[in-house]
């Protein structure tokens, strides 16, 4: 893939050859099929989502897109939307409020709002089948088919790959008669319903950004994607703003006391993915060998409570819920504070987290899953124990309590990974050429 000797051009924009070439305009869909379906989670609404908060990979990534390849678009679909259209403060691109579709926000409200709901839903098989049906619903809007015939997009860029919403987008995309360009997310086409569509919509995008080599060869193998298809790039990450600090002065500004020691969890506390629960119980056998460390838990969730009442049964005292936290200075911090991050996790795609720890030089115990072994290296910047491995994990948590200046010695390794495979040049770079050479092919045919 070859760097675009030329700033990248929109299609058919420019008739006169003496016409200054124009920035391609890039209509971005997010993963979540809906709004409501993620951010609220957190806490955001639609005005703080359109208009400032910035706190995902996602959102490094359009960041870069806005900023290294042209005009992004961010089309967002919601079951009552509150604002139309914004321009983002922090990432520079358009935002959209459009509403669903009606038999989306039907579907929605049937299933998700009815109090019986929540008590069945996870106990069928209905629900994938529902929620795949949901997935395509979503998309099949008037309104957004309307906003994209009167913006004229280059290209379609999604984040995610593994839903009815995307294979929507691909017909989309063609009927536009306009690339498509895929971003990794933090599950398998197998996993999903719908699988057999996937088998047609997946060679007919025009490129994947993935999140691992293991990725990539899914989609070379199973799917028989062109390696010329498929780019290796990771979650950028703002490696002057996370970057090592003086642990004693971490410690005050996280409120920490710097006499003793901390593992870090960060992360939405959704424990059938994220496994916190598994922490806990690795922990607790170790608090009494090593009385001056402690875990905290940073992040909330559905399983929040319930995850705390472990904590105060299994290691009363020891394990510290923080509640959930952000911005560079607080997270650099809590970072620079602990002997390293944990992530346990079933699944991830590349989990940001990862790199903004490594970035503050901080090593990474993981489960080896979706692009973590991009970074973390076994030995050298952290390391990986099998998912589920439980284990594996309170083996390792062990080491790392037991050989202080072992993983004192990995913290510089650590940081140079991230400067090396994750710094917003390096990552703006990448980005450029993945859409330069897409434009370029969509330009000839």
């Amino acid at each position: 893939m070859q760097v675009a000797s030329e700033p990248i051009s929109g299609r058919n924009r420019c008739e006169k050859r003496d016409c200054a070439p124009t920035r391609p305009r890039v209509a971005f869909f997010d993963y979540p099929d809906v709004f409501e379906d993620f951010y609220p989670h957190y806490g955001v609404d639609q005005r703080a989502f359109g208009t400032r908060w910035a706190e995902t990979g996602v959102h490094a990534v359009v960041t870069m897109v806005q900023r290294d390849v042209g005009d992004v678009t961010w089309y967002s679909q919601s079951l009552k939307p509150e604002i139309q259209e914004t321009v983002h403060a922090v990432v520079g691109c358009r935002v959209k409020m459009l509403p669903s579709s009606w038999l989306h926000r039907l579907m929605w409200r049937a299933f998700y709002l009815s109090p019986g709901a929540w008590r069945w839903r996870w106990r069928t098989r209905a629900y994938g089948a529902f929620a795949t049906v949901a997935s395509y619903a979503s998309p099949a809007s008037v309104p957004l088919l309307s906003a994209l015939r009167h913006d004229r997009p280059d290209v379609l860029f999604t984040g995610s790959y593994m839903s009815g919403r995307f294979d929507v987008l691909v017909v989309l995309a063609k009927l536009l008669g306009i690339p498509l360009i895929a971003f990794h997310s933090g599950g398998e086409p197998h996993e999903y319903l719908g699988k057999m569509t996937r088998r047609w919509t997946i060679p007919r995008a025009d490129m994947f950004i993935v999140s691992s080599q293991a990725e990539g060869a899914m989609l070379m193998t199973r799917y028989a994607v062109p390696a010329e298809r498929v780019a290796l790039i990771l979650t950028p990450i703002d490696t002057t703003g996370f970057r090592p600090t003086n642990r004693v002065s971490a410690c005050r500004l996280a409120d920490l006391d710097p006499a003793r020691r901390y593992l870090l969890f960060v992360g939405r506390l959704v424990d059938e993915v994220k496994r916190v629960s598994a922490l806990i119980r690795a922990f607790a056998p170790l608090m009494v060998r090593h009385p001056d460390a402690d875990l905290l838990i940073v992040g909330e969730g559905p399983d929040g409570e319930r995850l705390r009442q472990l904590g105060a049964e299994l290691a009363p005292g020891r394990v510290r819920f923080l509640g959930w936290r952000s911005g560079i200075e607080v997270l650099t911090a809590l970072y620079n504070a602990a002997e390293c991050l944990l992530l346990p996790s079933r699944r991830e795609g590349f989990p940001t987290v990862v790199g903004e720890a490594m970035a503050c030089g901080t090593p990474v115990l993981a489960s080896q899953v979706g692009g973590v072994a991009e970074l973390v290296v076994e030995g050298e910047t952290g390391w990986l124990v099998p998912a589920g491995d439980d284990n594996a994990l309170a083996s390792r948590l062990s080491f790392v309590l037991d050989h202080r200046d072992a993983v004192a010695a990995m913290r510089p390794r650590a940081r140079s990974m991230a400067e090396t495979r994750v710094s917003r040049e390096m990552v703006a770079q990448a980005l450029a050429q993945c859409f330069a050479s897409v434009l370029e092919r969509a330009a000839v045919r």
